[in-house]
């Protein structure tokens, strides 16, 4: 997709967004108030009603929020941004702005474990029936499903097997279909990858991760055209998950790095990737960027980068992986990920513990997957370290 003449690139609007100098502050500053003053009740009206673009309450909007929203927009591609408290509380304010009591949503089977939990647990007793199939199966089921379906959601690459779909196959489906799509970019981000320019509604991300990126805050985004986010904002006015502007402001500072963080983060990873395939003593490396992985060329095709994010596969068990964990001395042992350090997890035992061997089976996670989340670390010491924690398995 060509640029436009004087448009901005990723690593610009990280920086400094899309709007022209003015005088003062270099640095947006925190807005930490819940409400704002009005000289007259007209006035209070005209923000209520949204005619004057004022700020009315905080938790419907605030000035720091609303920088951060232009600057994500801008990365996306889209109209709007509504920021929230959490990855989770965008998805739950899309889902329940788009999809009412009575209407289904299709979505693929392997997707992070809160978003699985929500889909199982929550949305049926609110009426909201969840159909789910195997990602390779995603475009031709939206497509046999013409009306069936309100929303069809999916993650790719996936967490945590990085598994690959098509992107403009998915949203070639669901327009001709009459269905919304939304998919989770956490994986990938703004940077290495861009689903609404290829098709997609909702573009949702977990900001905790890559886009705050040191982590130290909590927050989530979901991004489209104005229309649909209206419904989304609205959603999420009501349900509650509003961003404080003093995590906001956190989310600006990280924002600004966010282009040479992922770029790090990439290299990092396919360094990684590429020698952990040489070692016998793991059974399969699950990363896109490798010509081994069975969605390269899709990946390839959609992606600028393939992110930081690699599984592997040991030749062990639940307990040998826990032995391995244990044993790293870089890598944290912690949950989430895309921050600056790297971390390791099992998703067994975090991001998808609770569920049955059948469904773990079915989404491709083995006991003795571990999920590596490469930060920015020299790459290196973090081969020295994972190459250590495999000797511990002798």
């Amino acid at each position: 997709m060509r640029m436009r003449e004087n448009e901005r690139r990723p690593s610009t609007i990280c920086v400094q967004g899309t709007e022209e100098q003015r005088p003062g502050p270099a640095v947006m500053p925190i807005v930490q108030t819940s409400t704002f003053v009005f000289e007259s009740q007209k006035h209070m009206l005209e923000s209520v009603q949204g005619k004057s673009g004022g700020h009315v309450y905080t938790r419907w909007s605030n000035p720091t929020t609303k920088h951060v929203e232009g600057k994500i927009s801008a990365l996306e591609g889209t109209e709007d941004t509504n920021v929230v408290a959490s990855g989770m509380a965008a998805i739950s304010s899309a889902v329940f702005g788009m999809v009412k009591g009575g209407e289904k949503i299709l979505s693929t089977d392997s997707i992070y474990g809160g978003t699985l939990h929500l889909f199982k647990e929550v949305l049926p007793q609110n009426g909201i029936e969840v159909d789910f199939v195997d990602i390779a199966e995603f475009p031709d089921a939206i497509s046999e499903g013409r009306g069936k379906y309100r929303l069809c959601f999916f993650e790719t690459p996936t967490n945590p097997t990085l598994k690959v779909v098509d992107i403009e196959r998915v949203a070639e489906a669901a327009r001709s279909a009459g269905t919304t799509s939304m998919i989770d970019n956490t994986f990938a981000s703004p940077i290495n990858q861009k689903p609404h320019l290829l098709g997609i509604d909702l573009v949702m991300n977990s900001a905790t991760k890559y886009l705050g990126g040191h982590s130290d805050l909590i927050a989530g985004t979901v991004s489209g055209s104005a229309v649909t986010m209206g419904r989304v904002r609205e959603a999420a006015k009501l349900l509650g998950g509003t961003m404080d502007p003093f995590a906001s402001f956190l989310l600006d500072r990280g924002l600004k790095t966010l282009a040479i963080r992922v770029e790090r983060h990439n290299s990092n990873a396919m360094f990684l990737a590429q020698e952990l395939s040489k070692d016998s003593r793991i059974r399969a490396v699950h990363y896109p960027g490798l010509p081994s992985h069975e969605h390269h060329a899709v990946a390839r095709k959609q992606m600028n980068g393939f992110g930081g994010m690699l599984s592997i596969d040991l030749d062990s068990d639940l307990k040998g992986a826990e032995t391995f964990v244990d044993s790293l001395r870089i890598f944290l042992n912690a949950v989430s990920l895309g921050g600056v350090e790297s971390l390791a997890s099992i998703p067994s035992l975090t991001t998808h513990y609770g569920f049955d061997e059948s469904t773990l089976r079915e989404m491709g996670i083995s006991a003795s997957a571990v999920r590596l989340s490469v930060g920015i670390e020299d790459p290196a010491d973090l081969l020295a370290d994972l190459k250590q924690a495999l000797d511990s398995l002798r």
